[in-house]
């Protein structure tokens, strides 16, 4: 089963095959339980979602990882009027500054979609 996405900002179309549509799934069902059943419920659960948590909770590599991250935080299906289902950022460590971490939240209903 293929499935077409649209980046948000450029409009352009990409076709997903069910590997990678299964690898979207999988990395923003993980996103939400991070966020449902484990923030904040240990000091170690206490900050945002990491990349590394993420990989973590998911068992995959850091490259598979971050292309889901991108597809999730930057396209939509196509047809959907509905915003991005996740966003990221990535900001400067306090101990090494050339080391920027990513940031990983849920996207809510009332937050302004970037387009």
């Amino acid at each position: 089963m293929l499935q077409k996405r649209v980046w948000v900002r450029s409009g352009l179309i990409e076709i997903l095959d069910e590997r990678e549509v299964a690898l979207l799934n999988h990395v923003y069902e993980q996103v939400m339980y991070y966020y449902k059943h484990l923030y904040r419920t240990r000091p170690c659960f206490q900050y945002p979602l990491t990349l590394s948590r993420l990989m973590k909770l998911c068992n995959r590599s850091g490259a598979a990882v971050r292309k889901a991250l991108m597809y999730l935080a930057n396209t939509i299906p196509l047809g959907s009027h509905e915003g991005t289902l996740i966003y990221y950022d990535r900001t400067q460590s306090v101990k090494n500054k050339s080391h920027r971490p990513y940031r990983i939240f849920l996207r809510q209903k009332s937050d302004p979609i970037h387009t």
